[in-house]
């Protein structure tokens, strides 16, 4: 993702950058998760790789299914630059901490959407609420591997 970060302007592109998101935190975790012997960071990186794709999945399935009228309504309020992350792998040293700046930008991206979606749609209002309540617990999970 760019440093300028997305623009969100539209419903749609608010999905389109949740749908990646969750792919490319699924491929930074499968990829942090080759560093680690088979331990408690692997596995815990696996199983977040694991929780990201199924999430990126939702997603998809939420968009195709609920929200096909919605992707064009406008929103206004979410600042694109603020979610910009580095999602390639980091050397060993540095991979988990990346991974907990990762999940700050979920939690935060997440947030703020859920905010601003809940005047286009509750149902997505609902899910980007879970989704960065969900990043919030992987951030404090990952945090006491790096400690």
């Amino acid at each position: 993702m760019g440093a300028s970060g997305p623009e969100l302007t539209t419903f749609g592109a608010v999905l389109r950058f949740a749908i990646d998101l969750e792919a490319e935190s699924s491929a930074f975790y499968e990829a942090a998760a080759a560093l680690f012997a088979k331990d408690g960071a692997n596995t815990l990186l696996r199983e977040l790789s694991a929780q990201h794709a199924n999430r990126q999945r939702l997603l998809e399935r939420t968009r195709q299914l609920k929200l096909n009228e919605m992707v064009l309504e406008p929103v206004t309020g979410l600042e694109g630059h603020r979610y910009a992350f580095d999602a390639t792998p980091a050397p060993k040293d540095g991979v988990l901490r990346r991974a907990v700046d990762l999940e700050g930008v979920g939690t935060r991206f997440y947030a703020d959407s859920a905010t601003v979606a809940k005047a286009v749609l509750t149902e997505a209002a609902r899910t980007f609420r879970k989704l960065a309540e969900e990043n919030g617990r992987n951030a404090g999970r990952l945090r006491s591997v790096v400690s």
